[in-house]
């Protein structure tokens, strides 16, 4: 029997697959709480849309804020993304059949695309162990690029499962209403894609870009950057292959 992981950056992505989520029931890893800069976390409404997908919390659930993760980076410190990858690892060594879908390097956020080397890593690792893995991703966010590997199209009973979860889940009212106006398909079909990024020497996320902006007035007090920061923690991570 195929055993799921779904792993994913922040509370809230998952709404994003949640009808692959009522089919597969995976065992769902979430890295931070959610929590942002100043606000609270959004734990429980994951668990409650995991709940309601029939899937599971994994032995990685939201423990860390994101204000955490944010410092582990700028302190180019790879242990709590590499003990991510042990811990899960630990959980499904011995299962035959593994699916690892994690979400996308996107550079709209460096702790998604982290989370996606983690995705990787334990991939490969789970590989060197004797399973057969399938490693796939999700995009958090419309357009990111990859081959579609796996497309769902939903049914009108379901699309209207996926819009109550979506409305339930409050703190992401606003973000989902601006989806729906940017990219109104994806609460109608959800995409599995796979992704090749080789993590190179030369690379600007969007995130960069717009860190740079908040540090130039006054809204950021430190720059993560890709080169001095990522770059360096997804080489550690990857080094757990």
């Amino acid at each position: 029997m195929m055993k799921t992981i779904l792993l994913l950056a922040h509370p809230g992505h998952e709404l994003r697959i949640f009808h692959w989520m009522e089919r597969v029931r995976p065992v769902v890893c979430i890295l931070t709480n959610g929590s942002g800069g100043n606000q609270s976390s959004r734990t429980r409404y994951s668990r409650e849309t995991l709940a309601a997908a029939g899937a599971e919390p994994g032995p990685v659930f939201c423990q860390m804020s994101d204000r955490d993760w944010y410092d582990a980076i700028l302190a180019r410190d790879a242990v709590p993304f590499r003990n991510v990858a042990n811990v899960i690892f630990e959980t499904v060594k011995n299962e035959p059949l593994v699916t690892v879908v994690a979400d996308a390097v996107d550079g709209y956020n460096p702790v998604h695309d982290l989370t996606s080397a983690v995705g990787e890593a334990l991939s490969a690792r789970l590989t060197a162990a004797g399973a057969t893995v399938t490693h796939l991703v999700s995009a958090a966010i419309p357009g990111i690029a990859g081959d579609c590997k796996i497309e769902v199209v939903l049914d009108p009973a379901a699309r209207e499962r996926k819009v109550a979860a979506i409305r339930a889940y409050t703190p992401l009212a606003e973000e989902a209403r601006r989806i729906f106006e940017e990219a109104p398909e994806s609460f109608g079909r959800e995409v599995l894609m796979r992704q090749e990024f080789d993590w190179p020497e030369r690379f600007e996320p969007q995130w960069e870009t717009f860190a740079k902006e908040r540090i130039s007035t006054g809204r950021y007090a430190n720059l993560i950057t890709y080169r001095d920061h990522v770059l360096p923690i997804a080489r550690a991570i990857l080094s757990l292959q």
